[in-house]
C-alpha cells in the first residue's frame, strides 16, 4: 500500500512538474518575443492645436488639405508642398494673398480649391483623400463642424495673434514632422521682435507717435481687434482708431481730423497720391508731412510671416531716428533669404 501510495505520488509531483515547466516556457517565450521583435508603431498621435484642441493625427501624414493662403505658405517653407493635394481659392488664382504662394510655390496653380466664395465644399475635400485638413481664420471656423462630421481630421493653425505665430508654425511642424525645419525659421522670427524691442521699449506713451491704418482709401480704418491693430502697438505706435470694434467701419472726415494721425499705413496697392492730394484731409499731420506708406505686398498686415517682419518696417517709419543704424532694404532681403530663399523684389521699403 505504501509502495503504491510512493509510485502515485511521484506521477503526480512529475506531472505537476512537467505542467509547471510547460507553463513557465510558454510565459517566457511570449516574454522574449515581445522583448526582441520589433514594437508596431502607432499610427496615430494627439497634437494640441491653436484653440487648445486636442486631435489625433496620423503618425505619417501624406495629403493634406491647406484652407487658408497663410497655411500654404507656411507648408512651403517647411519644404512639405509636395504633400499639399487642396488649397485656398487665392492660392489656385494667384491673386491677392495668394500670389506669393506661386511665387514659393508654382505647381500649386494645377491643385483643388474646394471653396466656392465663403462656402466649403465638403464633398470635394472628401475626393481629395486628405490624411489633415488645416484651417485658420476666425471668418474660417464655421467649417469646422461639416469637415469633423464627414470623419476628416482639421487641425487649427490660426496665425492669427502676434505673439502665437512660432506656436502656430510648430503646430505645422509637428503634424508634418518636420520640426528640425521650423526651428531656424522661428529663431528667425523670433529675432525679428526682439530687435523691434530693443528699438522701441525704452519709449514713454508721450514719445509714441500716433497712427492710423487705413484699407485702400483714408475712409475705413483697422480698430482694436485686428491684426493690424497689434502690429501698431508692437511697433510702439498708438492707434488712433483704438476705439473701433468692427471691421473696416467708415470712417468721417471729421473723426480723422480730430485723431490727426502722424503716420498713416494703407494696404498695398493703394493710390497713394490720391490720399495724399485729398483737399479734405490736407490739415492732418500724416498728409502734410507726407507720411502716409502703404504696405508693399499682400501678406504684410496678416496672416504671412511676412507681417512679422512688416512690424520692424513700421517701427522705422514711426521712429526713423531710432532706426538710423538700420538699413530696412538690407533688413528685407536678409528676411527673405532666410526665411523664403529667395531675394525680396517688391517695392523698395
Amino acid at each position: 500500500m505504501s509502495v503504491h501510495n510512493g509510485d502515485w505520488m511521484k506521477k503526480w509531483l512529475i506531472s505537476t512538474l512537467i505542467i509547471a515547466i510547460l507553463a513557465i516556457g510558454s510565459v517566457s517565450g511570449v516574454y522574449l518575443y515581445s522583448l526582441n521583435s520589433p514594437q508596431e508603431t502607432a499610427n496615430t498621435r494627439t497634437i494640441i492645436d491653436s484653440t487648445g484642441e486636442a486631435v489625433e493625427v496620423p503618425t505619417n501624414v501624406q495629403r493634406v488639405v491647406a484652407l487658408r493662403p497663410g497655411i500654404v505658405e507656411m507648408l512651403c517653407i517647411l519644404g512639405v508642398s509636395d504633400k499639399i493635394v487642396g488649397v485656398d481659392e487665392q492660392t489656385i488664382s494667384g491673386a491677392g494673398y495668394g500670389e506669393f504662394n506661386l511665387q514659393l510655390c508654382p505647381e500649386l496653380s494645377h491643385l483643388t480649391a474646394p471653396i466656392s466664395g465663403k462656402t466649403i465644399n465638403v464633398e470635394s475635400v472628401i475626393a481629395l483623400h486628405p490624411d489633415v485638413v488645416f484651417i485658420g481664420g476666425s471668418g474660417r471656423l464655421s467649417w469646422i463642424e461639416p469637415l469633423k462630421n464627414a470623419n476628416l481630421t482639421v487641425v487649427v493653425t490660426h496665425f492669427e495673434e502676434i505673439g502665437n505665430y512660432t506656436r502656430d508654425l510648430g503646430i505645422l511642424a509637428e503634424v508634418m514632422d518636420v520640426e528640425d525645419t521650423a526651428g531656424p525659421i522661428i529663431t528667425q522670427v523670433q529675432n525679428i521682435l526682439d530687435a523691434v524691442d530693443s528699438h522701441v521699449s525704452s519709449l514713454t506713451t508721450d514719445e509714441q507717435v500716433t497712427v492710423y491704418f487705413c484699407s485702400h482709401d483714408a475712409y475705413h480704418a483697422y480698430g482694436c481687434t485686428t491684426f493690424e491693430h497689434a502690429q501698431m502697438v508692437t511697433a510702439k505706435g498708438i492707434n488712433v482708431a483704438e476705439s473701433i470694434t468692427t471691421w473696416l467701419p467708415e470712417i468721417s472726415v471729421e473723426q480723422l481730423i480730430v485723431w490727426n494721425p502722424s503716420v498713416m499705413f494703407t494696404l498695398e496697392g493703394t493710390d497713394l497720391a490720391s490720399i495724399l492730394s485729398d483737399p479734405q484731409l490736407q490739415s492732418i499731420s500724416a498728409i502734410s508731412n507726407q507720411k502716409v506708406y502703404s504696405i508693399p505686398e499682400a501678406g504684410w498686415d496678416f496672416g504671412s510671416l511676412r507681417a512679422i517682419f512688416a512690424i520692424e518696417w513700421m517701427s522705422s517709419k514711426l521712429y526713423p531716428d531710432l532706426f538710423a543704424d538700420i538699413d530696412i532694404n538690407q533688413e528685407v532681403s536678409s528676411f527673405y533669404q532666410a526665411v523664403y530663399g529667395m531675394d525680396y523684389t517688391g517695392p523698395e521699403l
